[in-house]
């Protein structure tokens, strides 16, 4: 007898020898024994599922002796000629060779005529999806009304190429792609019915290369047998197939657990050395992160691994050692890199450089503990007066860049104040008494010789309550009152005093304390309810009034500081490249708030 291929030798001849399809298969069973048939079906799939096939059983069980009828005898003569495809009144018709306006009108044209010897007239139109528009638009009419006893099937892998007008006239079914036991338990059905012999993990890579279609994997199965024969060596699959088999999947993964580079690309270059596809081998590669991924999250590994158990040992073993993030962002890794590799003219390269990526993958940390972790380290020292250091396997400390000092202003000798004329009144000279910035401040010191300091000729007969009002001129200035308030501000909360840094104050009295900010950023940082409270307490700690008002602005425009002593002025930037206006946060600054508040370093 002439050989035929498994494909056409196993095809379907009763609904009770499909695969896969049992939703279609009872859709069709009732419609026939309620004698509801309709007289329009569009079956949709994937290549190799059983569209066809479907559509030819369907023709069988209207047009059979016994029927019509659920299940076809595929004894009669009927059934005979629709299986060997020489029926009169069953027509199947490609969609790509007969899809113009013309092969449509003769069609129409046949229509109008009675069947000659079957029940039904069944026009099978495999590949409708080919059909150009004219011809789609030639057939609504006939479709939509055809003659008694006529009954279209259309088969398409596209969907989505058929107009909305055919498929609102039509009974659509969508075929399912087939699983992999389902397929494996075929290929073996055949294996055992032939004399093959063959494993169950030689199996297992014929069906899984077959993606869900029956018919893809039973021709890998005739390529295989042609190559070993009735025997199939355990590694004949990989060769005929040109696959990567699981032993070498598992190897590589022990190597990217190992952080082994060189091993790495050394299994890269020996798959290119045995004619593999590197695009293959990345495909295994994801679903092998996806079988580790199930055994890693998921109770019941076994059954959502649909027949892939022959390596669950060693799958468990491997998963054991893994985080579920680190899975997940090397299976994006190697996604990514198969979609550039088909785009690309070095797919080795690419492939490469994402292996080597996926070497540096590490689990994933919350932020809120890296920063307790980083704060714990950067507490005070232990016993021993020595850095403490870090316990075995962590992480050094990270060591935060310190604070730039602010650039202070000059120093400069206040002068002598004059003294009021004696006939001055004594609430004038009261009222001519700097205010008291900061009523907690030391008085003069006295000379290194230890003796009080010595009265000029207009201080001798000046009373001792003048004096003292002439010494209250003394205090710090302003500026030397804010330069105390930041270093204040930034003992109790260090990030505070980077921030006020980036502002100036403009105004400094009995009463109130205004700051200018240069951006609304700086001054959101200031504002919040933490850092205020810390500048309420500098400013109380160093002027002694808790009851002092502070106002905080945005402005870059200096106004004096409100003291009898002119503020000093600005010591002028360097202009280079890397300087910035005075009043705006640069990039820098920003970066090293964000260090001092979260912690950290800058890789650059």
């Amino acid at each position: 007898m002439e050989f035929q291929v498994s494909a056409r030798k196993w095809r379907p001849q009763k609904f009770s020898e499909l695969i896969g399809q049992e939703h279609i298969v009872r859709t069709l069973h009732n419609a026939i024994e309620m004698d509801r048939v309709a007289h329009a079906y569009l079956f949709s799939g994937t290549r190799g599922v059983g569209t066809t096939t479907t559509a030819r059983l369907l023709a069988k069980a209207l047009n059979c002796e016994q029927g019509p009828t659920p299940e076809p005898c595929d004894q009669c003569n009927f059934c005979k000629e629709i299986r060997d495809g020489i029926s009169v009144d069953v027509m199947e018709i490609d969609g790509a060779s007969n899809n113009g306006v013309g092969e449509v009108r003769d069609l129409i044209e046949n229509i109008q005529y009675s069947t000659s010897a079957c029940r039904f007239k069944v026009y099978i139109i495999d590949e409708v999806h080919m059909l150009s528009k004219n011809a789609f638009n030639a057939l609504l009419k006939t479709l939509e009304e055809p003659p008694p006893k006529v009954v279209f099937i259309f088969a398409t892998t596209e969907l989505t190429k058929i107009p909305e007008t055919i498929l609102s006239r039509c009974q659509c079914f969508e075929f399912k792609p087939l699983t992999l036991q389902q397929i494996i338990d075929q290929l073996k059905a055949i294996c055992e019915h032939d004399g093959i012999q063959i494993d169950p993990h030689n199996l297992e890579e014929i069906a899984k290369n077959g993606a869900g279609s029956m018919r893809d994997a039973q021709s890998l199965l005739d390529q295989v047998i042609a190559f070993c024969g009735k025997e199939i060596d355990p590694g004949a699959v990989e060769a005929v197939l040109g696959i990567v088999g699981q032993n070498a999947l598992a190897n590589f993964v022990d190597s990217v657990m190992q952080r082994d580079a060189a091993g790495l690309l050394q299994q890269v270059s020996e798959v290119v050395a045995h004619g593999k596809d590197l695009g293959y081998f990345c495909r295994d590669l994801i679903e092998y992160l996806r079988n580790l991924m199930l055994v890693k999250v998921a109770g019941n590994a076994e059954s959502l691994l649909s027949g892939q158990t022959a390596h669950l040992d060693t799958l468990k073993k491997q998963a054991a050692s893994f985080e579920p993030d680190e899975l997940q962002q090397m299976f994006q890794v190697l996604s990514k890199a198969e979609m550039e590799m088909k785009r690309s003219s070095l797919p080795q390269i690419l492939f490469e450089m994402a292996v080597l990526r996926l070497t540096d993958v590490r689990p994933l940390q919350e932020i809120d503990a890296l920063i307790d972790k980083i704060n714990s380290m950067e507490g005070p020292s232990t016993t021993g007066g020595g850095t403490p250091q870090p316990a075995r396997g962590e992480a050094p400390p990270v060591k935060k860049a310190p604070p730039a000092p602010a650039q202070s202003a000059p120093k400069r000798q206040d002068p002598v104040e004059p003294v009021d004329p004696p006939n001055v009144p004594g609430d004038r000279r009261q009222e001519s008494t700097v205010n008291e910035i900061c009523s907690g401040a030391s008085p003069v010191p006295p000379s290194s010789g230890g003796e009080a300091p010595q009265l000029n000729s207009n201080q001798a007969n000046v009373p001792e309550d003048r004096r003292q009002a002439s010494t209250v001129n003394k205090l710090p200035s302003s500026s030397e009152a804010w330069q105390k308030i930041r270093s204040a501000a930034g003992a109790i909360k260090r990030p505070l005093g980077t921030y006020l840094d980036n502002c100036q104050l403009t105004a400094l009295d009995a009463k109130e304390m205004r700051l200018s900010f240069p951006d609304p950023y700086t001054m959101g940082l200031v504002e919040k309810e933490e850092n205020f409270e810390a500048l309420k307490e500098a400013v109380a700690e160093v002027c002694g009034k808790p009851e002092l008002k502070i106002t905080l602005q945005l402005g870059t425009t200096t106004a004096a500081p409100a003291t009898d002593t002119p503020a000093p002025p600005e010591p002028e930037q360097p202009k280079g490249k890397g300087s910035a206006k005075r009043g705006s946060a640069t990039e820098e600054e920003i970066l090293k708030d964000a260090l001092d508040v979260f912690g950290g370093i800058v890789i650059r």
